[in-house]
Formats: structure tokens, sequence, C-alpha cells
């Protein structure tokens, strides 16, 4: 269906881009929430704190592009990031930024002073660099933050606490971050996505250079290159796929995880239960969710 759309960079986070193409931020959406990701796609529901998160992680990745980047982003954007008095003797002046960009300035001093960091965004390449390409038959899109000579995917993140371990319910052991926000999956599409786009039997180097939002900021420079666990992310994809390509098309009905923002939005109470299903060994219990009745129209309808 994507040979209908043409991806642009205008385009490029619209839900029209989001219909016609899959990505690592919308296959993570549908695994945590089924009903949800449908509901977005149709236009009929928007995250209330991802577009924070959003606009946030723009402010950084334009001010680690260029100069120019960031000086036309923060014009563009003056009365979100910037806090302003007027007073009749001197107009309207600026006072700071607001605590979030503060923040965010940390991270970025750090990320220009870091002697790795630092000669890391020097690298030759392509900032902000969009691909396409297959796979398990579904056209996908990726944009790399930074694509250097030498097959280098760049990926600058931000983390709350790069030392911090999260549970994981299924193998009941604590993860770092990198496993916990699926990022050994985005380097597997992105590796296979770049691979395909290069004509290459090789997967690139993809590299993380991670900076906390502690006072003074933590940092970390990894790599997530592991071709027999790239492989098996990717056959874990081509797996799931198929159900994903049927919700979109509205052949199947979307499930709901029944403790995200918008099931909980848009949660009727259906029976009255136990106790007992509060604990978490039942979080995920089918018989333990308020079942969802989404009509069976394609989100593709809705253009």
């Amino acid at each position: 269906m994507s040979d209908k759309f043409v991806l642009t960079d205008d385009n490029y986070y619209s839900r029209e881009a989001d219909i016609h193409y899959m990505s690592c931020s919308q296959y993570q959406s549908f695994l945590k929430c089924e009903a949800a990701t449908i509901a977005k796609l149709r236009g009929e529901w928007e995250p209330k704190n991802q577009s924070d998160a959003l606009f946030q992680g723009q402010y950084f990745h334009s001010a680690l592009e260029s100069e120019e980047a960031f000086e036309r982003f923060c014009n563009e954007n003056f009365d979100k990031i910037f806090k302003t008095k007027t007073t009749k003797a001197r107009g309207t002046e600026i006072i700071g930024k607001y605590a979030p960009f503060e923040t965010l300035d940390k991270m970025l001093d750090v990320a220009r002073t870091d002697p790795v960091i630092s000669m890391a965004l020097k690298w030759q390449g392509k900032n902000e660099y969009p691909m396409t390409g297959v796979i398990g038959g579904i056209p996908w899109r990726i944009k790399v933050d930074k694509y250097a000579i030498g097959r280098k995917i760049i990926d600058w993140k931000t983390s709350s606490n790069l030392r911090e371990l999260y549970y994981n319910p299924e193998t009941k052991t604590r993860q770092s971050f990198i496993e916990e926000f699926g990022y050994m999956m985005r380097a597997a599409v992105y590796g296979e996505i770049e691979r395909q786009t290069v004509g290459a039997d090789t997967f690139p180097t993809f590299l993380i250079f991670a900076i906390s939002k502690q006072d003074p900021p933590d940092r970390g420079a990894y790599c997530l290159n592991d071709d027999a666990r790239w492989a098996l992310e990717l056959e874990t994809i081509k797996a799931t796929l198929p159900r994903i390509q049927r919700l979109k098309e509205g052949a199947e009905n979307p499930k709901r995880c029944g403790y995200c923002e918008y099931c909980r939005k848009t949660k009727e109470i259906r029976r009255i239960k136990s106790y007992t299903d509060l604990l978490p060994q039942f979080w995920n219990d089918p018989d333990n969710m308020e079942v969802d009745d989404y009509g069976g129209s394609s989100v593709f309808d809705t253009l």
C-alpha cells in the first residue's frame, strides 16, 4: 500500500506515514497495546505525554545536528522553550528556559565536551537520514540520527539513569535501559534496512551514545552489534507482523492491554473482580482484562 504514498521529510512523522509504513516505534506500540495503537492510527486518540517527549527529543537532536538547525528549531518554537517577562520599561525579555530544556542543555554540554561523543559529532556523514526497506514483506521506514562514513549508524539517546535496572516480568530478571526500551530490536531493524539500502552482505556498525538526565549527567558509548541476536530479533518481528498488518487492515479486532493511558481513558467496568486480580501474576491474564469490541473497518479507510 506504500506505493500510493510518497514519503518525504515533511510527512515522515505523519499519521499517513504510520499507516503506510511500519516503524520501530509503531511496532513497539503494537506490542504494548494493540487497541491504543489502532486508535492513534485512526486519528481517534493521541497520547498525552508523547507530544512532550517527542518535542524534547527534537530539541536535543536538532542541537546535535547543527547550530543552524538548532537555532531554527528554537526560533520556530520560541514560546514552548523560553520563559519571558514583559514590563513597561523594558518590554518583553527572556528570563530563561523551561526546566526540561535547562536539563537538556546540561546534557548537550556533556555531548559537546566529552572527548568520545564530541569526536562522533565531528564524524562526516548525514544527519537525520531516512531509509526505507522491507522486513517480513512489510514496508518499513527508519530515520538514522547520524549515518557516518564507514557504514556507522549513530543513535543519540537520553535516559533518566544509565545504570538503572528494570524488572522484566517475563524473564523475572532485571535488565538495562538498552533491553528495556527495545534498542536491540531497533538496532536489528536499522541494520537490516541499511544493509538492503546499500546492497551489502554484512550489517553496519550500530553505536549508541547515551546521556542521562541526572545532575551532573552520566554518559556512555555502546556498540549493539550482535549478528545472532539481531537475527533472532528479526525472526521475532517477522513472526509478529502478519497479525499487526491484519489489525491495520481491519481484518482483526485489536486487544486492549488493560492498563495503558488509552485503556484507562476508555475503560468500562464489565464485572466485579476479586482483590487477588490486582496481583502482578494476573496482570497479563486475558480473563482479567476488559475486552474491547472494535469495529472491523480498516485504518486505511480513514484517509
